[in-house]
């Protein structure tokens, strides 16, 4: 049932829009003569100046956009990328020995290391 509505209000926005888009044409319908800059076209009709116009700003505010949403896209696949080596590194930490199997290798601490200059200076 609730498919059966939402396949209707599609199918009746289409026949709405097919509608207003032919109403436009008929009632744009006369020819006019455009004189651009470095060419003029003759006896075209109104709809057809308006709907490219439209047709070209369209393409002109989406081009921006369009750069902004391939940026993010790019950097999101960065991110994935560097979480799927963080993970495997992870992964790899997880399956090492414990470090009480191994002998401890340290190295001695020197008296003149920067932990006796810190209690030097705070006496």
């Amino acid at each position: 049932m609730k498919r059966s509505l939402v396949w209707l209000g599609v199918a009746g926005l289409f026949v709405g829009m097919l509608s207003v888009g032919w109403m436009f044409r008929d009632r744009n319908s006369n020819s006019i003569d455009l004189e651009l800059i470095w060419f003029q076209v003759s006896d075209i009709e109104i709809w057809w100046v308006i709907l490219v116009a439209m047709a070209l700003g369209g393409g002109l505010a989406a081009m921006p956009l369009s750069f902004a949403w391939l940026r993010s896209r790019l950097l999101n696949m960065r991110y994935r990328r560097a979480i799927k080596r963080l993970e495997s590194e992870l992964h790899e930490m997880r399956s090492l020995p414990l470090a009480d199997n191994q002998p401890e290798l340290r190295e001695p601490v020197d008296p003149g290391s920067a932990n006796s200059r810190t209690s030097a200076r705070q006496v």
